[in-house]
């Protein structure tokens, strides 16, 4: 049997995290260890345990249950390692949202898209998990609106200009 956390600690590319998917996949009671794993002690691996959840869920978004998606959701609004919030980001910028919209990390996604210390990524997955957020609570466009706006007079990535307007685009076609 396949340590996880003896694996992850090794140099790992993509084609041992394309294994250890396949590895958790088999037996998916592990999934819990690999979602335990994120916040380890030791960066590399807990971003490699991060970077295998975030293939996992690609995969094989079944087997994770609201449970799993809400301990995501909370490495994602604690974790001080961008690397590791922009992962858990992609992994929550397509699964299916809660009942209950967590209210702590929409705030926290606001935040990340106006920070000046926020990841590129983070922000734009933000932006998009907040697009997202919008078509069920369009309450809210108006003010992701504003921040996207403030965003776009405020950065010269093209990455982020590009996401920013899409998304502006989006959501005036679909949230309203």
């Amino acid at each position: 049997m396949v340590s996880c956390e003896a694996y992850l600690s090794q140099t790992v590319r993509r084609k041992e995290i394309d294994f250890l998917v396949e590895v958790v996949a088999s037996d998916p009671k592990r999934l819990h260890e690999l979602i335990c794993l994120v916040e380890h002690e030791n960066q590399q691996i807990g971003w490699h345990a991060a970077w295998c959840l975030e293939k996992l869920f690609e995969k094989y978004p079944e087997f994770f249950t609201s449970q799993m998606l809400d301990r995501i959701t909370g490495i994602a609004i604690e974790t001080k390692r961008e690397g590791t919030r922009r992962l858990m980001l992609s992994i929550l910028r397509t699964a299916e949202l809660p009942v209950v919209l967590p209210v702590e990390l929409i705030n926290k996604a606001f935040e990340w898209i106006l920070s000046e210390v926020s990841a590129i990524a983070v922000k734009a997955l933000s932006i998009h998990y907040l697009l997202r957020v919008c078509k069920r609570e369009p309450d809210l466009l108006p003010e992701l609106q504003l921040c996207v706006s403030q965003l776009l007079d405020n950065t010269d990535s093209p990455g982020i200009r590009s996401v920013a307007k899409k998304v502006m685009k989006a959501n005036i076609l679909n949230c309203k």
